[in-house]
């Protein structure tokens, strides 16, 4: 019972300290959420939405009459010279007021209405996908960085082990207990673990810049403890799972499919715009077609002549307009919007092909991912007791230093390739998330 409760203690213990830990740490939550409010192209995609609501009000006001109001005011003075000896002097104020209303009849107006729904659609679509792969870039370059920053601990470790097995072999060559050879051995070592470890510091600030281009700021990962700052990992690839959790991802490669082909913003655009491909072949058809309007005019005028003080006319016409020959402009311009509805319906295709083999590839890619950080994995822990091992027994004489050595570097290439696949798994599965088009804040319960 003793036992138990010291076990209990023991996990809450872990667990407060892990709670402590995720409070104070940057999270993927914020890193998005900062890239969303920084990113310039939001913005100026935001203002083009806008932009594209405004061109759709405009077109719902085709439906409306058009309504002209004239008003003129003028002065009108004669002077005439009769052969009679009377002089003629006549002053006019001519005055209007002329109000014209026209409604145009016509399908060409429901076609535009139609064109600009999709417009919009399209506009949203296009933010959609923007936000998406700003996301995306802003979730790959924090792993990113996790990612090189694991790869430098790994790399400085492995320099301060090899610091520390060439100086004793420099002390065992004192005594005569290794030959040269040795020394010279595990000198080269300590050079290339050295050249790995500058490799992975300049790789780490590359991390940074690319961080900072799409979330406008450092990354703030506490790599310290807040109170006693101990490290919170111990060069242990198996210290990932601190810093990331996995996606919800689809269920099967073929749902993954049906959502790709249903929500991938890209796809959608494509399929908007050969919906208004197909608008515009039948509004040019209307070119062929007699279009019919109406207009009603009403006009006063005052003092529009010297026997006429007032005046009232009432006036409506029907026009219709028939077109016979415009230079064969409508004729080319139909033929034009055919092939280019022919050349988006087969975009269309390429698109559905492409985003197919994006998704299978890619769960594919995370399949084979999860088969090999688990082999990965073993990897490290044999290499971990493989290394205790070749060291004791070098120390009875039955191993010698280069089997040292083999074995540290064994065990850093493991780790590396751990923190490597444990990476290329978190980037693909996001990027899963994009090809099917829930990479948004909804999707990852973001607020």
């Amino acid at each position: 019972m003793l036992v138990l409760l010291k076990f209990l203690f023991f996990c809450l213990l872990i667990n407060y300290y892990s709670m402590s830990y995720l409070k104070s740490s940057e999270t993927l939550n914020s890193v998005l959420v900062d890239a969303y409010n920084y990113y310039p192209d939001i913005k100026k995609s935001k203002f083009d939405l806008e932009a594209s609501k405004k061109d759709l009000n405009i077109s719902k006001t085709d439906f409306l009459p058009s309504i002209d109001l004239t008003l003129s005011q003028g002065k009108q003075i004669t002077k005439s010279n009769p052969d009679t000896s009377n002089y003629n002097y006549t002053t006019l104020n001519p005055s209007s007021v002329d109000l014209a209303l026209s409604q145009p009849l016509g399908a060409t107006k429901y076609l535009n209405l139609k064109s600009a729904k999709n417009n919009f659609l399209l506009s949203e679509f296009k933010n959609e996908s923007l936000i998406q792969e700003v996301l995306y870039k802003a979730t790959k370059n924090y792993y990113n960085f996790l990612k090189e920053r694991f790869l430098l601990d790994v790399a400085i470790k492995n320099e301060e082990n090899l610091i520390q097995k060439f100086e004793a072999t420099e002390k065992r060559f004192s005594f005569r207990d290794v030959t040269k050879t040795d020394v010279f051995q595990a000198k080269a070592r300590l050079a290339e673990a050295t050249s790995k470890r500058l490799e992975a510091e300049n790789n780490l600030e590359i991390a940074k810049s690319d961080f900072r281009s799409i979330v406008g700021r450092d990354p703030n990962i506490n790599w310290y403890d807040s109170k006693d700052k101990k490290k919170v990992i111990g060069s242990n690839p198996k210290d990932w799972s601190k810093f990331v959790t996995m996606p919800k991802l689809p269920s099967t490669l073929s749902n993954a499919l049906e959502i790709a082909l249903k929500n991938n913003p890209e796809l959608n655009q494509i399929k908007l715009e050969l919906e208004n491909s197909k608008i515009n072949i039948q509004k040019n058809g209307l070119n062929f077609l007699p279009e019919l309007s109406i207009t009603g005019t009403y006009g006063k005028s005052l003092e529009s002549t010297r026997s006429i003080n007032r005046k009232e006319s009432y006036e409506i016409t029907a026009d219709l307009k028939v077109p016979l020959f415009n230079k064969g402009h409508n004729v080319f311009n139909l033929n034009k919007s055919r092939v280019l509805a022919f050349s988006t319906q087969n975009s269309l295709k390429t698109k559905e092909i492409d985003l197919t083999h994006e998704v299978k590839s890619t769960w594919n890619k995370i399949q084979s991912l999860i088969s090999s950080i688990k082999s990965l994995e073993v990897s490290v822990e044999s290499n971990e007791v493989a290394l205790e091992g070749v060291i004791k027994e070098a120390g009875v004489g039955t191993q010698t230093t280069l089997n040292i050595l083999d074995a540290q570097k064994e065990l850093t290439e493991a780790e590396a390739n751990l923190v490597n696949a444990q990476y290329n798994l978190i980037e693909s599965s996001y990027k899963l998330l994009q090809s099917c088009g829930l990479m948004n804040f909804n999707y990852l319960q973001i607020r």
